[in-house]
């Protein structure tokens, strides 16, 4: 099997063939077609099982996109970008492991995969990335356990709300540690701390390099069918790694957060569950304090599979997020979404998401200037193929498109996105 990796990896974009023990796969994709095609040539079978410990994924998958730097109507690209066109096409291919080990009651996850990124214009903005997910899943005894893990992510920026020409790649790796302790009837205490670490290679106001230091502890009653209630307290702790306080723009060195927040699971009936959560929002700065604020965020989600082969989830939320320039220090965004979707058959399913979102921005530190106010919309349609627990198949074709009084942040996209993973 090693030897298949290391040749899988060897492989360069367009075709290739990597001999996977008794098995052969062979990937051909057309570049300049506009489509991706992919083929697979098998000898003897060697299928993933659900209940291998150790599971190897390779993926490819090819991405069009028609505004790849999300440019307003009315910009030119030749003079913002130096070509005559703003789209592009993405060449993905991946190699993963999945690992899932358990003794007795401990259990040990693993999840890796290494993407290699490859635009045809846009050259620059090629990157590889590193992703994984590893975790003990301790649990000395039947009333404790918890998980110690950690997560990394690796993307670029988008460039919606960044607005640079420049590859902006964001890594982020959040360890952590909880705990759950059955305490009494279907009381639960919660405990946790997690730090999350974030670089930007390109620094900008609002792609500031940061570290959150995290502690919570909360009340779970969980009585049972499904229903259950949580109350979490955290505090937050957040430093920027920048060399000292930006007084042009106004952003200080460090933050303190408080957050209150209940979260609420009912199973409705043996087909439908109501979820939501309400948390409450406090941001301080030591220096500039005129960038704190507070205030609530909530979601409520209905999930309900109305058939045996048909299913329907409507959510709507709001979330709060810090922002710096002179009209804001925060926005606010209220989200609506319907997905509805169809099993078409045990191999084949097709779904629909329709999402629009309104944000407005806050707290200005300039007097009399203009807040931003954003509306976002996107309409998407994915099929999936599956035809057998190994190979999966995957289309989506979206269009999206943001309106704002700020002329610089509209745009309006369209992209398709063609992927196929082989598990083995």
């Amino acid at each position: 099997m090693a030897d298949c990796l290391a040749a899988f990896l060897r492989m360069k974009p367009g075709v290739g063939v990597s001999p996977c023990l008794s098995r052969t796969v062979a990937i051909k994709i057309i570049p300049g077609s506009g489509v991706g095609l992919l083929v697979l040539l098998f000898g003897p079978p060697v299928f993933a099982d659900q209940f291998d410990t150790v599971n190897y994924t390779a993926s490819a998958g090819y991405y069009y996109d028609s505004n790849i730097y999300r440019l307003p109507s009315w910009a030119d690209p030749q003079l913002w970008l130096g070509t005559p066109g703003k789209s592009d096409r993405i060449q993905q291919l991946s190699l993963g492991i999945d690992l899932d080990k358990k003794y007795a009651n401990q259990e040990l996850l693993l999840r890796a995969k290494g993407t290699n990124n490859k635009y045809r214009t846009f050259s620059a903005l090629n990157y590889n990335d590193t992703a994984y997910y590893a975790a003990w899943n301790w649990s000395p005894g039947s009333k404790l356990h918890g998980t110690l893990s950690e997560n990394r992510t690796q993307t670029l920026y988008s460039f919606a709300d960044v607005l640079t020409n420049s590859r902006n790649l964001k890594t982020i790796s959040t360890p952590r540690l909880t705990a759950d302790w059955w305490f009494q009837s279907n009381w639960h205490l919660l405990l946790g701390i997690a730090r999350e670490d974030s670089t930007s290679s390109v620094t900008t106001a609002n792609s500031l390099s940061y570290r959150t230091n995290t502690k919570e502890w909360g009340l779970k009653y969980d009585p049972s069918g499904g229903n259950w209630v949580t109350l979490m307290s955290r505090t937050i702790r957040g430093s920027y790694r920048n060399a000292g306080l930006y007084y042009v723009a106004q952003i200080d060195t460090e933050y303190t957060e408080k957050q209150q927040e209940i979260l609420v699971n009912w199973q409705v009936t043996g087909k439908s569950v109501l979820s939501g959560n309400l948390k409450n929002i406090k941001r301080q700065y030591p220096v500039f304090s005129q960038r704190d604020y507070s205030g609530m965020e909530r979601g409520l989600k209905y999930a309900w599979g109305a058939t045996g082969k048909t299913y329907l989830n409507v959510a709507m939320n709001r979330r709060i997020s810090s922002w710096f320039d002179t009209a804001s220090s925060y926005y606010v965004t209220d989200t609506v979404s319907i997905s509805p979707g169809w099993q078409a058959s045990p191999k084949a399913n097709l779904y629909i998401s329709i999402l629009r979102s309104n944000t407005d921005f806050r707290n200005p530190v300039v007097a009399n200037t203009l807040a931003r106010s954003d509306v976002y919309q996107s309409q998407e349609f994915g099929i999936g193929w599956a035809p057998d627990r190994a190979l999966n198949f995957n289309l989506s074709l979206q269009h999206s498109t943001r309106t704002s009084n700020y002329a610089n942040y509209e745009f309006s996209d369209k992209s398709a996105n063609l992927y196929f993973l082989v598990t083995f």
